[in-house]
This record gives structure tokens, sequence and C-alpha cells, in this order.
């Protein structure tokens, strides 16, 4: 004779899924409010580590990353090997590239019935993993306005391979890849769990 579902209701697994919902729903209020004071940490934190990689394949080192004077949200691109005059290359927003941590704390931290030590330990792997994310692609994004933005530069410095790869790259890391990261290192972390039935007695908060 089977046995009915959990008191939770409906589940994922081993995870009740009216709890999990309700609580992902009340932990991206304190996971947005986290994550806004941070904002211009990870936005240098992002600049510092794309632009060592990118000095891994420049000789001399040309390229500056510099937060927006006026706006705090945008990294400026120099090129110290442009004239002075012309050494200001181009902006992007380099906030959208991490609020997608929003969705990541709050999976993480909403998981009922996982004691907190292992949810924090899982999260700080997820973490770690989706800041070097985060610093690739800001690397993806220097070279795309490199390899498709600026003119003939462009063109005579990077070559129809490079300028598919490197523009084709950035849009597939910045869209699909960037947007389901959360969700993927969730599943990779939950999937025995999410396989396995409900636990004897119900579930935890």
């Amino acid at each position: 004779m089977s046995r009915g579902p959990a008191p939770g209701g409906p589940g994922l697994g081993s995870f009740p899924a009216l709890p999990f919902i309700r609580n992902v729903l009340l932990w991206m209020i304190p996971a947005a409010l986290l994550w806004l004071s941070l904002v211009s940490f990870l936005n240098l934190f992002l600049m510092v580590g794309a632009r060592n990689l990118l000095h891994l394949g420049e000789s001399p080192n040309v390229t500056r990353l510099t937060v927006h004077e006026q706006d705090r949200n945008y990294a400026v691109i120099w090129r110290d090997d442009f004239p002075p005059t012309k050494s200001r290359v181009s902006t992007f927003r380099v906030t959208d590239i991490h609020y997608p941590l929003i969705l990541l704390l709050a999976l993480f931290l909403a998981v009922p019935g996982v004691p907190w030590k292992e949810r924090l330990k899982n999260l700080a792997w997820a973490l770690l993993v989706v800041l070097a994310f985060s610093i690739v692609l800001t690397l993806f994004w220097v070279k795309f306005i490199y390899a498709t933005q600026l003119g003939r530069w462009s063109l005579e410095n990077y070559g129809p391979l490079a300028r598919n790869v490197w523009g084709l790259g950035k849009h597939i890391l910045d869209l699909p890849i960037k947007l389901g990261l959360p969700l993927g290192l969730w599943g990779a972390f939950y999937f025995r769990r999410l396989k396995a039935g409900p636990p004897p007695g119900g579930t935890g908060s």
C-alpha cells in the first residue's frame, strides 16, 4: 500500500514543494538586500579578476577596467596603447553580470529539511563557481567589445573566427548559462534528494 504525500503537500523528491517555494520567496528579499549592499565590491572584484585574466594574453598589459565615474553599475574599458583622446574605449553594465547571485542565495538557503551547516557549505561552493563564471563572463564582455564594436580596429586585430568566438561566446554565456547557472548548481547539489522519497515524519523548514 503506497504512502500518502508528506504533510507539506506535493513534493519535489524529499523537498515538499509548497514549503520550498514559500522559503524561496521569503529569502528573495534578504538575498536582494545583501546583494545590493555588496554591489560595489562585486563590481570591483569582477573587474580586477577579468583584468588579470586579460593581462595573461597581453604583452605589454594595455587593458584597464575602472568603475564609471557617474554610475557604479558600469565598468569603463581603457586601452593604454590608444591615443589619449581615444584611450577610453567603451562601457558595459557589470552589475548585470552578477545579479543571478540573488536567486542562488535564495535557492540554497530555502531548502527545507537540510541542516544549516550543509546548506551553508553547499552555498559556499556554489558561490565560488558563480563568481569564477562571472569573472570569465566579464572577460568575454571586454573581448566582445574589442572584437566586434571598434570598427576598423576590430577588423584589423580580430579575424572572422575570433569575432564569431567572442561574439557568440558572450551571448551564450550572458543569456542561457548565466540565468540557468543558479538552478543548475542547485540541482547538482540536491539531485539525490530530488530523486529520494519524502523522509519519514515530514520535513523541517
